[in-house]
């Protein structure tokens, strides 16, 4: 079985033509985030380093850092793909309805993308949830992460919403997102305990389960 057998070309590449040399960087980059999963599965993350990572997938450490800040990010990258996915939905955000109700609509939609169980997106994603569940060094990268990413999306629906009808304050749209993103958090976690029993585990359906409870 050849290298490029073993990891497929990534579904994000852009659509349209792609220049050898584009496709060849992305199919690098799946690699290197690939043999980072494999190996922190194995060994866990302590226990690897980044030599070890360059080694299995064939490339460099100078060419591992090319793409990659550190061995943990690497072993992100999909989560981080996931976390893209939601931001371009908040083009779709409608300041004619709540900030919350908003912000659900626009997750609920670009959820969308993992409906399929068994895709790529959505087995690359469990994958990754799953390892951050068991290792605290990749709970801290996205935990460092979390205000300014919180502030960022105070600031995106503050701005939709700065010349609404919808009269909102600050704390409203604060509180819209912190109860829309521990909703959703809330489902994330739960497909992926579902998932260890569940051959089907839905995503968009847990999260529209979770967003019921929330408001009941």
């Amino acid at each position: 079985m050849t290298r490029l057998e073993v990891f497929p070309v990534s579904p994000d590449l852009p659509a349209g033509p792609v220049g050898l040399r584009e496709r060849r960087r992305e199919q690098t980059n799946v690699e290197i985030s690939e043999t980072a999963l494999t190996l922190f599965e194995r060994k866990g993350v302590e226990a690897t380093t980044v030599g070890e990572i360059a080694q299995e997938a064939g490339v460099s450490q100078r060419t591992f850092f090319r793409y990659f800040a550190t061995k943990e990010e690497a072993a992100l990258r999909d989560h981080w793909a996931f976390e893209a996915v939601l931001a371009a939905g908040l083009d779709q955000l409608d300041s004619d309805v709540s900030p919350r109700l908003s912000l659900e609509t626009c997750f609920a939609d670009a959820l969308a993308a993992y409906s399929d169980s068994a895709s790529i997106p959505c087995r690359r994603l469990l994958r990754v949830n799953r390892l951050v569940k068991k290792e605290p060094a990749l709970r801290a990268v996205l935990a460092r992460g979390s205000v300014p990413r919180t502030a960022a999306l105070v600031d995106v629906v503050s701005t939709r919403f700065a010349d609404s009808a919808v009269e909102c304050s600050d704390l409203q749209i604060r509180l819209a997102v912190d109860v829309s993103v521990a909703v959703l958090q809330a489902a994330l976690e739960t497909w992926v305990d579902r998932s260890s029993t569940e051959e089907n585990a839905n995503l968009p359906e847990i999260y529209s389960l979770a967003r019921g409870f929330a408001r009941a």
